[in-house]
């Protein structure tokens, strides 16, 4: 039980990467808060799993490209936990769109989203876990902040925000002791994936395969422990070797 009792809120924890990390947390011992922007099916289904894991987690319903529902999430974990000692800010959205036609309102959802809800959840974490003098944020980001393809061209913006977002973060809370890095992730088999998108992939991967939500969640637990005290403001890329030049060669990509 590597995080006994620490509490964690992992942001977009109701499908996917998130809620494999959401698990992953839970079962070393920690406290999860799980997240959704709506009350579903599949946050009710996501949190029962983390709270059969560890019961003392909770769930949060609350759209992130909203700065006042943002506050709130982080008042109830003041008030029911008293402490947060791990943010992973992996909730994110994309709205594949030709530069040419994408529309103001697309770009602003997305960047709040993407870049806004990490920098506010940032600063509200980090002023609870610096009155605690710790606390771990990893940022889940993406291969394509920096191998950028067509039509994604404010997702990929986005995430090249986010990577200088997190030294910029580690930077100035190190003295906080609180350390920030974040995951470059790429081609990762979830359920916004299609299996056919994956087939088409492999080529491009020296690993043969896309990458498993465990596998990221796996690393995001490993940055979470006391093991990782003394690294911050690092990107680490788990991607089978996409970016090793490959994506050049593959304009679809």
């Amino acid at each position: 039980m590597k995080l006994k009792n620490k509490v964690a809120l992992v942001t977009g924890s109701s499908r996917g990467i998130g809620k494999a990390i959401a698990l992953n947390l839970a079962s070393e011992g920690a406290h999860v808060i799980v997240h959704g922007p709506i009350e579903a099916k599949e946050l009710n289904l996501s949190f029962e799993q983390v709270k059969a894991l560890n019961p003392r987690s909770i769930k949060i319903a609350a759209e992130l490209s909203d700065s006042n529902a943002i506050a709130e999430i982080f008042e109830t974990i003041k008030s029911t936990f008293g402490r947060l000692d791990i943010l992973v800010n992996n909730a994110a959205t994309q709205n594949p769109s030709p530069f040419l036609e994408i529309k103001e309102k697309d770009w602003d959802h997305v960047m709040a989203v993407n870049l806004k809800a990490p920098f506010l959840c940032g600063q509200y974490a980090g002023r609870i876990m610096s009155e605690n003098g710790s606390g771990k944020i990893i940022n889940i980001s993406s291969v394509h902040a920096y191998d950028v393809r067509r039509n994604y061209v404010h997702y990929s913006s986005s995430k090249g925000g986010l990577e200088t977002l997190t030294k910029s973060m580690a930077l100035e809370l190190a003295e906080h002791n609180i350390q920030v890095n974040s995951l470059v992730v790429g081609a990762i088999a979830t359920d916004l994936t299609p299996a056919d998108r994956c087939e088409n992939l492999i080529t491009a991967i020296p690993a043969g395969r896309v990458g498993k939500e465990t596998e990221i969640a796996n690393i995001v637990t490993f940055l979470s422990t006391d093991t990782c005290d003394y690294l911050t403001g690092t990107s680490i890329t788990i991607d089978g070797g996409l970016t090793l030049g490959f994506c050049a060669s593959r304009p679809d990509l």
